[in-house]
């Protein structure tokens, strides 16, 4: 009997060491890591305010995780900022911040510079791009440089199940244009920015945006149901961010916070291991690139950031805030761009380092086919309809532009030449032309004439192909007027 006693004891001590050393596993498991990336939304959700939304998928993953309120792109179109959000390095500084290279034009990526898929396969990490997933999952990811090897290792869902840990996006273009309906959204409860005209056709066009982003948070919640049908959604961080602001005239393509403001919401599941400073529940108001993202996914990961990345962490007891957000914008198809941008907490320094006409000018023809308000300003503006933000979009570029972002959220009041704030304007340009030299900005350098050439080629190619469609958009906007 004593031996049975010594031998109980001897297994129930061994149990509980097992016990211990499966609880220390669990703690140290590396997690999945989830990013639902949604194309062209500014912070359009209801967690943000906007009342003409339903979003409550995502509103119960910002309300029990954490929602970042000040978190801007570094480009505000899809392919320079993806470029970007690939490595955690400005697409300015890689030589590929143009829209639409033709595929013997792109840059090869830099050495040392990797891919985010490629650094965390450095760590142990399985990687997809996954595609068709709850309706949505396009695959897209929109790079504008060569990839030497490998970059994603599946766009299967069902494969990447299988290979724990993963790091994956999942891509939905529901929010880009085109519009499929305005149904479920009371058009009465937009709020019209004051630079568009309050008239059907504006709020018809923004009533289709909203009707896309409901339908994204239900793409998200789907996401969510899959990972608890699949027993992930404790062993998963979930990132909701978009990789650009929203597709309307002076949102998309431009360096206003309409152009480059996203959501972000950050969801680490109870039981995880979290940073220091991840806060369930709150609201993050630090500037933030989506860039940091990047780095912060890393160090989720279990890495470390690397030199070359210019991204930095924002989650940890470490990190360091940003005073300023820098953001770029250059040639967008047929529209020859170069400006560039810093953003304080309060204030906006644009220099835009080619004019070529005014914003509701430099529209490409895709755009002008697809966007009803582009129609809009010119036949409002032809018959002296517009107030005067409105008609600023059918004037001539300024060469510089600086706001206050808190009296001027809109940025609509220019206060360059105003002397109560030259010493501002004076310490952001400095900064901006600092940040220029550091970031080794390459959109600055002369273009090669296979650049100019092809881009001119694109420009008219692209006319004449969409103009039956830019003529059709154009009628419907004037029937109103009729």
């Amino acid at each position: 009997r004593g031996g049975l006693k010594a031998l109980y004891r001897t297994l129930t001590v061994v149990a509980v060491l097992f016990s211990a050393s499966a609880a220390s596993a669990e703690e140290t498991h590396s997690p999945n890591i989830l990013w639902i990336i949604a194309e062209d939304m500014s912070p359009d959700l209801a967690c943000y305010g906007n009342k003409a939304v339903t979003t409550p998928n995502i509103d119960s993953l910002a309300a029990k995780g954490m929602r970042f309120s000040n978190v801007f792109t570094t480009a505000p179109a899809c392919s320079p900022s993806r470029t970007a959000l690939a490595t955690g390095v400005y697409q300015t500084t890689l030589g590929a911040h143009h829209m639409r290279y033709s595929r013997e034009l792109r840059p090869d990526l830099p050495k040392p510079i990797k891919v985010l898929p490629e650094l965390m396969r450095e760590n142990g990490y399985y990687t997809g791009n996954i595609k068709g997933i709850c309706g949505t999952g396009t695959g897209k990811h929109d790079w504008q440089f060569n990839v030497p090897g490998k970059s994603w290792d599946t766009h299967s869902w069902k494969e990447l199940r299988k290979r724990q840990p993963f790091f994956a996006q999942i891509n939905s273009s529901q929010s880009h244009r085109g519009f499929s309906s305005t149904k479920n959204i009371a058009k009465e409860k937009i709020k019209m920015p004051p630079y568009y005209p309050d008239h059907p056709v504006s709020r018809h066009d923004w009533a289709g945006y909203y009707n896309e982003i409901n339908k994204f948070d239900r793409q998200v919640g789907a996401i969510l149901k899959r990972l608890e049908a699949d027993n992930l959604a404790k062993n998963t961080i979930v990132c909701v961010l978009a990789d650009h602001g929203r597709p309307m005239i002076r949102g998309k393509n431009w360096l206003y916070d309409s152009g480059t403001q996203i959501p972000l919401v950050i969801y680490f599941p109870e039981g995880m291991k979290k940073p220091k400073a991840y806060q369930a529940g709150k609201t993050n108001t630090e500037l933030l690139s989506a860039i940091d993202l990047v780095a912060e996914t890393v160090l989720m990961a279990g890495g470390k950031i690397p030199a070359w990345m210019q991204g930095r962490s924002f989650l940890r007891k470490n990190s360091t805030p940003r005073n300023y957000i820098h953001t770029a914008a250059d040639r967008f198809g047929n529209v020859d761009t170069c400006s560039r941008a810093i953003r304080s907490d309060r204030f906006k320094y644009i220099r835009n380092f080619k004019t070529p006409g005014s914003i509701n000018e430099c529209t490409t023809a895709y755009r002008r086919a697809s966007h009803p308000i582009y129609h809009l300003l010119n036949i409002m503006g032809d018959k002296n309809l517009l107030t005067t933000a409105q008609a600023q979009l059918l004037k001539p570029l300024a060469d510089e532009e600086l706001y206050d972002l808190v009296n001027d959220p809109y940025e609509t009041v220019n206060l360059i030449g105003n002397k109560d704030f030259e010493s501002i304007h004076n310490e952001l340009k400095e900064q901006m032309a600092e940040w220029i030299e550091f970031s080794k900005d390459k959109g600055l350098e002369k273009e090669s004439a296979a650049i100019v050439e092809h881009f001119r080629e694109y420009g008219k190619t692209t006319m004449k192909s969409r103009a039956k469609s830019i003529q059709k958009r154009r009628l419907s906007v004037e029937k109103y007027f009729e």
